[in-house]
């Protein structure tokens, strides 16, 4: 728990020095989750805006959870997400940033070949464009299977 404090304190800090964007550019991404209890995203103006939302979100999701941390944090590009599993137990990875959809997807794609060892099956959710539009995408992919 004291090495998520320190990851939230220094990614709070990092985020703190962003400046924030001009209005009609791309809006800033955060996601927050709390293991096993819940995932939230925001967009919002600046990056910390964003990550200050979605742990808001995640907290009021999980009735004040101070399990909630963030896991990613970007000013600009497309992000996704992709729930990841086990068999037992379950995850979810997103990265943001990426200079569009098809980058978000082989990002993704990256993160499950890596989880082969240990997971069973990742769930390519969603992806949302620099504007925070959200595309559904629904494609389960099998670490073990991957090239």
């Amino acid at each position: 728990m004291k090495s998520i404090v320190v990851a939230a304190i220094i990614a709070g800090t990092i985020l703190a020095a962003i400046p924030a964007r001009a209005e009609g550019e791309s809006v800033s991404f955060a996601a927050a989750i709390a293991p096993e209890q819940a995932f939230e995203v925001c967009f919002k103006g600046d990056a910390l805006s964003a990550a200050q939302c979605a742990l808001d979100k995640c907290r009021k999701e999980t009735g004040g959870s101070d399990e909630c941390v963030i896991t990613s944090a970007c000013t600009n590009g497309w992000a996704g997400s992709m729930g990841v599993t086990t068999g037992e137990v379950h995850w979810t990875e997103t990265v943001c940033g990426a200079p569009n959809e098809a980058a978000v997807i082989a990002a993704l794609t990256a993160f499950c070949k890596g989880q082969a060892k240990h997971a069973t099956e990742c769930f390519l959710a969603s992806v949302w464009d620099s504007h925070g539009k959200e595309k559904s995408i629904g494609k389960t992919l099998y670490p073990r299977k991957l090239k």
